[in-house]
């Protein structure tokens, strides 16, 4: 991949995904790459089509914009990603692009959803994720001082906490002893999010799956 990068925050409307995969889910060296949806291309929420892509990316070829693109046949965008051992791939959903189980019964699970706007700001979504947990809200100054991963070559804020998760939704199940591993990469024109959520020591354990996938997303464009 080329060294430079776009500076610029791209964006993806919230749609549903239609996953699919090369191999064995099981292999942790499994490349998945998702064709977009019709409504995905045409979501105009910013300037040209590759700004629809929240996602920061491999840079254009100088001096060539999106109608080079087009009349050169270059192929559309995919979303790719490795699949960690012992994760299983779930079909996505309207708020899941990318969604995986884990654990012997499944107790475990890791999706990556995105938001248009804001996505009710990066306050708002860490404190909503403490919520699920029982756990206090953190102050604006607190939120700033949290971890940060590389999420699409950005900073991304890491959450983590532990308790009784509450994951609402609709359920008014509480599974006790959970953990949650998250990260929240936000800004004006978009946010992305990959959480993590299972049994305390489950999620231990898939702390290195967890990191091998988020260092996996990336954007092809050609």
């Amino acid at each position: 991949m080329h060294p430079a990068i776009f500076s610029r925050f791209l964006a993806i409307p919230a749609a549903a995904a239609i996953l699919t995969s090369c191999g064995d889910s099981s292999d942790p060296t499994t490349l998945v790459e998702r064709e977009l949806t019709a409504s995905e291309k045409s979501f105009n929420m910013v300037e040209t089509s590759r700004e629809r892509f929240r996602y920061q990316t491999q840079a254009p070829v100088a001096g060539h914009g999106d109608t080079a693109a087009a009349e050169s046949g270059a192929s559309e965008p995919k979303l790719t990603y490795d699949t960690p051992e012992g994760w299983e791939e779930k079909p996505g959903s309207m708020m899941r692009d990318v969604n995986f189980v884990f654990g012997e019964k499944g107790e475990g699970s890791c999706y990556l959803a995105r938001l248009p706007g804001a996505g009710g700001g990066m306050a708002a979504n860490v404190n909503r994720w403490r919520g699920q947990f029982d756990a206090d809200p953190l102050t604006e100054e607190e939120i700033a001082a949290l971890p940060k991963l590389a999420l699409f070559r950005q900073p991304a804020t890491l959450v983590e906490v532990d308790g009784p998760f509450a994951p609402g939704m609709g359920s008014t199940e509480t599974f006790e002893n959970y953990s949650l591993r998250g990260l929240i990469l936000a800004s004006s024109s978009g946010a992305v999010f990959v959480k993590m959520t299972g049994p305390k020591e489950l999620v231990a354990a898939n702390s290195d799956a967890f990191n091998q996938f988020v260092a996996s997303l990336d954007v092809k464009t050609n």
